[in-house]
């Protein structure tokens, strides 16, 4: 038995479904569209840095950093020594290492 396909049909029967696939298709596949290539294990890193609340581009001014305490001989570890630039703002050190 041969069954003769109206244009109509044709439509119904094969148009839709493929939309709706198309349709799922791209809905799946919209976010890594979006995104772009991302990291694969083995290749060589491409992105720039990101860093989440690093330091600022500029430098900040000396003249408004809190000043140190200054050093007595009651605060002083045993055996420490009071430093000729204890009261002076500071620039350096902390987790940078940089003493």
């Amino acid at each position: 038995m041969i069954v003769e396909l109206s244009g109509h049909s044709l439509l119904v029967f094969v148009g839709i479904p493929v939309l709706v696939i198309a349709v799922v298709t791209l809905l799946v596949f919209a976010s890594s569209i979006a995104h772009g290539p991302r990291y694969r294990p083995g290749l060589s890193w491409w992105a720039p840095p990101v860093w989440i609340n690093g330091p600022t581009a500029s430098k900040p001014d000396p003249a408004n950093l809190p000043e140190l305490p200054e050093l007595t001989s009651s605060s002083q570890a045993p055996g420490a020594t009071a430093t000729a630039g204890a009261g002076v703002a500071r620039t350096t050190g902390g987790a940078s290492a940089s003493w």
